[in-house]
C-alpha cells in the first residue's frame, strides 16, 4: 500500500517500509534495502499525542461490544471486534510513520547523508 511506504532520502530507493510492530512506538527504525543505512521516522510530538488520543478513543468505543461478546460467549464477534480494533489502531500508526520526516538513526560523521548537488 502506497500510504505506508516511503523512499530512502539517501539513495532514493522506493518501497521502504517500517516493521508492523512499530506502529504504536514514538519513533520507528528500519534499514534501507538499497544502501543499508538505518533510518528512523521522526514524527512531531503533537502528532504522536494525537495518535495516542485516537487509539484511546477507539478503545473506549470498543469496550462495551467486547464485554457484550465475552459475556454472551459470542467468540466470533469477539474476534471480529478485536481484529477491527487492532486494524483501526495499527493502520494510522503505520501511515503516521511513513509520512513523517525520515532521518538517519545515527548522525553521519562526514555528513554524506545530505544530497549533494552536482
Amino acid at each position: 500500500m502506497r500510504l505506508m511506504t516511503f523512499t530512502c532520502p539517501l539513495c532514493a530507493a522506493a518501497g521502504q517500509r517500517f516493521p508492523l510492530h512499530s506502529a504504536g512506538k514514538r519513533q520507528a527504525r528500519t534499514t534501507c534495502r538499497g544502501c543499508g543505512v538505518v533510518l528512523r521516522s521522526d514524527p512531531r510530538l503533537g502528532m504522536h499525542t494525537f495518535y495516542l488520543l485516537y487509539t484511546q478513543f477507539i478503545a473506549m468505543l470498543a469496550v462495551f461490544p467486547v464485554i457484550w461478546a465475552y459475556t454472551l460467549g459470542r467468540w466470533f464477534w469477539l474476534a471480529a471486534i478485536l481484529a477491527l480494533l487492532s486494524v483501526l489502531c495499527w493502520l494510522p500508526g503505520m501511515i503516521r510513520h511513513a509520512r513523517s520526516p525520515i532521518v538517519r538513526a545515527t548522525p553521519d560523521p562526514n555528513r554524506s547523508y545530505a544530497r549533494r548537488m552536482p
